[in-house]
């Protein structure tokens, strides 16, 4: 239970810091300069976590008293951050994935970026002043992959090594496609469930899986919401 709940911190934090990435564009383009990948990579995250302590310090209580602004956030920024169609592909199988509809593919990846952002919600709310330090970086140009690995510094948990997996796009920029914990993807652990509902159920008992879990977390984090004009605002 220990173990599989620094996991799922892990990956809650992690995807809570990539919302910050949207704004790190300029240090970006003045990493290209450089015409290195692997120093691009770098200064990208070595920014991206050298903000995150203010990014969830200041707003970390504000979102959770409104989590329809901490939604709306997550909405204009998560995606630009994280590459739910990769991660969508590698969940479900590249056999099954060609196979869907592009209407079906449109519709997983929708269900992936609410299952993120439920875990952001979840990494909102787990949050206690972890520091979070790069220590190396690893890509691979020619395949257009790499990881970063990150030490998280906390004051409450012991010190925890993890990699976070990203995937070069045809415009030259880095998402987040994976986090890897002690050897363990979250790819790694979901895709077996993932696979086994659509081999034995079909695709929609996958989607109606997740759109479950979502919506009773979110009719939860939204039941002490009392302003009528908010009401019917997503998630509530």
């Amino acid at each position: 239970m220990k173990d599989w709940y620094l996991k799922r911190l892990c990956l809650s934090a992690m995807i809570s810091i990539l919302l910050v990435m949207p704004s790190l564009a300029a240090d970006q383009d003045a990493a290209l300069e450089h015409n290195d990948a692997e120093s691009m990579v770098r200064n990208q995250f070595e920014v991206l976590f050298a903000s995150v302590t203010e990014q969830l310090a200041n707003r970390q209580q504000k979102y959770i008293d409104n989590p329809i602004a901490y939604y709306d956030f997550l909405i204009a920024t998560v995606v630009a951050s994280w590459d739910s169609s990769s991660t969508s592909r590698a969940l479900v199988g590249k056999q099954y994935y060609q196979g869907f509809t592009d209407q079906q593919r449109a519709v997983l990846v929708n269900s992936v970026d609410q299952t993120l952002i439920r875990y952001a919600f979840e990494g909102l709310e787990n949050y206690g002043g972890q520091v979070f330090k790069v220590d190396d970086v690893v890509v691979n140009e020619e395949k257009g992959m790499g990881w970063v690995q990150v030490l998280m510094e906390s004051p409450i948990l012991p010190d925890i090594n993890l990699d976070l997996v990203i995937k070069r796009n045809l415009n030259n920029e880095w998402h987040a496609v994976d986090v890897r914990v002690k050897g363990i993807t979250y790819v790694k652990i979901k895709k077996y469930k993932y696979r086994e509902i659509i081999e034995e159920q079909g695709f929609q008992a996958l989607i109606d899986n997740l759109t479950t879990k979502n919506t009773d977390f979110f009719d939860d984090i939204c039941a002490s919401i009392i302003n009528p004009e908010l009401e019917g605002l997503a998630p509530c």
